[in-house]
């Protein structure tokens, strides 16, 4: 599995590239993660959480990069159909 981010019990996101097991403010901009420009040029001071694991975490977003040889019940021994269609054709 990678990690791919996760929520605190308060449920303030986890953010990539904060070396902190805790939360801090950052000021964020348009092109930054956890955050939704409303306005031109707008930035906000948000508090996110860093992106080491601990046991204050209440969510932990996960991928499966490689299938191992056993299958995990419920995970990988049955397909799933996609919900949705390619947009265009």
């Amino acid at each position: 599995f990678r990690i791919a981010g996760g929520d605190d019990k308060q449920g303030f996101a986890m953010m990539q590239g904060v070396m902190i097991a805790g939360r801090v403010r950052l000021l964020l901009r348009k092109d930054s993660p956890c955050y939704r420009q409303r306005r031109t040029g707008e930035r906000k001071r948000k508090s996110v959480r860093g992106c080491i694991v601990g046991s204050d975490l209440a969510v932990l977003n996960l991928v499966i990069v490689k299938k191992g040889e056993a299958e995990l019940p419920g995970l990988t021994d049955k397909m799933i159909p996609r919900r949705l269609g390619p947009k265009r054709a």
